[in-house]
């Protein structure tokens, strides 16, 4: 399963990605990831879930997952991240956070 997570937008307007593939990854890390995916319902979700009012400062996400000949992608806004992806968006940003770490040193 390869996942590719890109947030933009917010105040500073920093743009955060991370391409995570669950072939790379150690196998508990790799577990969690699957797990996240199928516990969001990810492919059973619409492509997009955006807000009707807007937002200048909003961050949004933008999600894709391809496993086997499935690839998916979902656009998000901020304010309307379902409680079942919350868990999988935190995941993804910390990986993204992670990996500037390890960039900067």
């Amino acid at each position: 399963m390869k996942v590719e997570f890109c947030r933009t937008g917010g105040v500073a307007g920093t743009r955060l990605t991370a391409t995570l593939d669950t072939e790379r990854l150690p196998l508990q890390e790799a577990d969690r990831l699957r797990r996240l995916i199928s516990a969001a319902s990810f492919f059973d979700q619409p492509t997009s879930l955006k807000s009707s009012t807007s937002g200048a400062d909003r961050f949004q996400y933008q999600v894709t997952v391809e496993e086997g000949d499935r690839i998916k992608k979902v656009e998000i806004d901020e304010s309307c991240v379902p409680r079942t992806f919350q868990p999988l968006i935190e995941y993804l940003l910390d990986s993204c956070r992670a990996r500037q770490k390890i960039k900067r040193s």
